[in-house]
Order: C-alpha cells, then sequence, then structure tokens
C-alpha cells in the first residue's frame, strides 16, 4: 500500500486569495492525495481543514505544507503537533523551509524554525502595539457621540420602538442600543 501525501494550505484572511493559489501551485508539483485548504488565524488551536488533513493521515503518511507559518504562528502549537505526527510515524515536509522531518536533522530543523517563527510573530505584535502606543491612531470603532447616545436614551425611555427599531431609526446595532440603555441605568422589565 502506498503511503499518502496530504496537503495543508491556510492564509489567515478570506480577502488573500491570492496567497492560497501561490501555495496551491507550490503544492501541486508534488504528487498530493488530498488537499485541504481554509482561510482562519493560524493562532486559533482548532482548525477545521487542518483537523481533516489530520485525521486522514496514517503511519507513514506526509503532511505536506507550503512553510511553517501556515501550519501555525506559535513555537508550542508547532512542537504539539510535531509530537503527535512523531507519534503516529507520520511525517512533515514544509517547502520553502526544506524540512523533511523523515531524518533527524529535518526534526531538530523543525524545531529550531518553530522557535524563530514563534519569536518573528511576537516581534511583529510587540511593533505593531508599539507603533499604535506612538500614534494617534485608535483601533476599533469610533465612539457613539453625546447627541446620539441622548436620542437612543429617549426613544429607549418612550417605550414606543422595539430595540431593533430604535437601532434602525439610530443607524446603530441592538446591542449598542442596549448596551447604552444598560450605561444609563435603564430596563424594560
Amino acid at each position: 500500500m502506498k503511503n499518502k501525501t496530504i496537503g495543508y494550505i491556510r492564509t489567515s484572511k478570506n480577502t488573500q486569495d491570492l496567497g492560497l493559489e501561490v501555495q496551491r501551485k507550490a503544492l501541486e508539483k508534488f504528487e498530493l492525495d488530498e488537499l485541504f485548504s481554509e482561510q482562519i488565524s493560524g493562532r486559533k488551536e482548532h482548525r477545521t481543514e487542518l483537523d481533516k488533513a489530520l485525521k486522514r493521515l496514517e503511519k507513514g503518511d506526509t503532511l505536506l505544507i507550503y512553510n511553517l507559518a501556515r501550519l501555525s504562528r506559535s513555537s508550542r502549537q508547532l512542537v504539539n503537533l510535531m509530537s503527535e505526527l512523531n507519534e503516529k510515524e507520520i511525517y512533515l515536509k514544509s517547502i520553502q523551509e526544506s524540512i523533511d522531518t523523515r531524518t533527524a536533522s529535518g526534526r531538530l530543523f523543525f524545531t529550531v524554525l518553530a522557535g524563530i517563527a514563534e519569536f518573528e510573530a511576537e516581534s511583529i505584535s510587540l511593533r505593531t502595539k508599539e507603533a499604535l502606543a506612538n500614534s494617534d491612531k485608535q483601533l476599533g470603532r469610533p465612539p457613539i457621540k453625546k447627541n446620539k447616545r441622548k436620542r437612543i436614551i429617549v426613544l429607549y425611555q418612550e417605550n414606543q420602538l422595539s430595540l431593533k427599531e430604535i437601532a434602525v431609526k439610530c443607524g446603530v446595532s441592538e446591542k449598542t442600543v442596549y448596551n447604552i440603555a444598560k450605561k444609563a441605568g435603564l430596563s424594560r422589565k
């Protein structure tokens, strides 16, 4: 029985279709038995398509990836995954880093690069936080203006409209209406 090669590709956002295409083309140069693809953060512990790919792998099979960052952004996750693959005698092959865990040097290289990948992800996060702290930019939605808050409170107190109707009339979400009313100490019970 021939050992399988299962491919896995991933991007973080569903707007990164080009990233998936680049990965797909690189993996298709190998004789894949199956290819799993998804668009989800690499920091997520459970990813549906990765889980499916891992379930399809059996002893002697190979999980083929474009690079380690596609598998995970956390060295802990990568090392745990590598341990799981080793226990099941499943190999990992990464195209960009030229890693093949069929060899001892491939396993060592994997462990070193997993640490570097986590360091890089943490460095990017730290630089982003520092840049935001040193700028006037704020993340998230802008605060609701006072006159709009007052209007929401008045409409809520009049009790003529539902939360949904107030939200539509004021151009906010129902949750925002609820939160403003709650903060003002109002309740419709």
